[in-house]
């Protein structure tokens, strides 16, 4: 059986009629590069809510589920903090609202906390009803998940989207998962891959800095300990289901959004900027602990202002969101040289008030742009950047990024404002 191929570069035009009948497709990514399927994933979700032209330029409700609780990570790409998510919705009767971001233009339900019984998580009947729900309502509901995830899933999906950057060969490759889905009827819509024919082109960026094997980025929420059953589950009735699970009330959390107004060039004006390949060895610690995302400036600032009035050490670091240009301001808390001691810090800013059980993520960011001492904190706020200094080093920085590309449209600020900065690589220890 022959897959049709769908390139990333024309999912826009390919995806909506794909999906266009269907209001449950799984996402199943079938390849080792798990944050390449994690970012194709949204790709697809924003191809299928594009307004479209037959229907007046109306946008579809779409709705992303990171179903993946083994190893979630649909958050971090567009710099979420981790929160209540589908396990918390199913398992400790959190409402579908509080669970959901608003993502422009879609709306996102992370993994959330750590599954009691994934078997029995996966195996809910509640999964039915929701897909009910999206079916009477039009809208469509996009479940990123594993393919043995697939396999013990109690609702039928209407289609399988599979996530394959080389491609994908059903007649060799059908893992046990996928096999018992086309067993059960599903219909394999096609593979996303990276390009029509061919194997991916070698990218010429620096290699990403990845997190420890087994570093899940959702840790355990401290609650009581609840087993799943078909009564005692949280189940809504369908009612509540169709309602709350498609029609989202606007989430407190900040929107996806470029922030209005302010000092900071729009990111379409911004040229990028290619980092240098040798970034500068310096000793400093290169984890920290993310806070929160914002979409808003504005509000990463009053944030990070809480965390230095506590005496602590704040870092706001602008992040491009790539493809779509978007900026994300994170709010990270302090330098450690370890993960270990990334989550000791946590637990310190716990007990300060400083975050709330359930947040904050331990997180590699070793890469920080290097400042001449004569710049002044104040203009550097302006940018998006306030600048932080490490105690054993006068030296100024600015921001945390995990890899040198990510540190790009900081950098192209900089630049523009005439505060040119060296990128440095945080080792922890003097080379």
């Amino acid at each position: 059986m022959t897959l049709r191929p769908l390139p990333r570069s024309r999912l826009t035009t390919l995806i909506p009629p794909l999906v266009e009948s269907q209001s449950l497709v799984a996402l199943v990514p079938v390849t080792g590069d798990l944050r390449w399927a994690a970012e194709t994933a949204w790709l697809v979700a924003r191809a299928a809510a594009a307004p479209d032209a037959a229907a007046g330029g109306a946008p579809r409700a779409v709705t992303l589920v990171d179903l993946w609780i083994e190893d979630p990570r649909l958050h971090e790409i567009v710099g979420l903090t981790p929160s209540d998510g589908i396990v918390d919705a199913f398992e400790y009767d959190v409402s579908l609202t509080k669970a959901a971001h608003q993502v422009d233009p879609i709306y996102f339900i992370g993994a959330g906390t750590s599954s009691a019984n994934p078997a029995e998580f996966y195996a809910h009947p509640r999964w039915s009803k929701l897909h009910a729900g999206f079916r009477a309502e039009g809208a469509l509901l996009l479940l990123y998940v594993s393919p043995s995830g697939l396999a013990r899933l109690s609702a039928t999906a209407d289609g399988v989207l599979l996530l394959a950057p080389e491609g994908f060969a059903l007649e060799s490759d059908a893992s046990p998962g996928i096999a018992a889905a086309m067993e059960r009827g599903i219909p394999m819509l096609g593979v996303v891959r990276e390009r029509w024919t061919g194997a991916m082109p070698v990218r010429a960026s620096p290699p990403v800095v990845r997190r420890p094997s087994g570093a899940l980025p959702f840790p355990p929420r401290a609650r009581p300990w609840r087993r799943v059953t078909a009564v005692a589950g949280g189940l809504l009735v369908a009612a509540v289901a169709v309602t709350a699970a498609v029609r989202f009330v606007r989430p407190t959390a900040p929107a996806h959004a470029p922030p209005g107004g302010g000092s900071i060039p729009s990111a379409a004006a911004a040229a990028p900027v290619v980092p240098r390949a040798g970034p500068a060895r310096y000793s400093s610690p290169p984890w920290t602990v993310q806070l929160a995302a914002y979409g808003s400036l504005e509000s990463a600032l009053e944030h990070a202002d809480a965390i230095t009035a506590a005496g602590r050490t704040a870092i706001v670091t602008p992040v491009m969101l790539s493809p779509s240009g978007t900026i994300w301001y994170r709010v990270c808390e302090g330098l450690y040289a370890t993960r270990d001691e990334a989550r000791r810090g946590r637990t310190l800013l716990r007990r300060k008030g400083l975050t709330r059980t359930g947040e904050g993520i331990p997180l590699l960011a070793p890469y920080s742009l290097s400042l001449a001492d004569t710049v002044e904190p104040g203009r550097l706020r302006g940018l998006g950047l306030p600048a932080f200094r490490w105690a054993q080093d006068p030296r100024m920085l600015a921001g945390a990024f995990e890899t040198p590309d990510q540190a790009a449209y900081a950098e192209a600020q900089l630049a523009s404002a005439g505060r040119p900065a060296m990128l440095i690589a945080r080792t922890g220890a003097t080379p």
